[in-house]
């Protein structure tokens, strides 16, 4: 039997005391965030790595 207490609040909603409420409740927006933990961590990885090689692109043609 679960009390109502050991319950786990719901994935959308972090507990009270939490940096990710903290910062929501300061107004920081975490849909992107979350977007990206969604994803697989694979998917992630080939993410970066595309947004690596264009920074470095960038970088190379003297644009950044």
């Amino acid at each position: 039997m679960i009390l109502e207490h050991e319950r786990s609040p719901p994935r959308d909603e972090p507990p009270p005391g939490d940096a990710v409420r903290e910062a929501v409740e300061y107004g920081a927006d975490i849909s992107l965030l979350r977007a990206n933990l969604a994803r697989s961590p694979a998917e992630r990885i080939r993410r970066h790595e595309i947004a690596l090689d264009r920074m470095r692109r960038f970088q190379k043609a003297r644009f950044l």
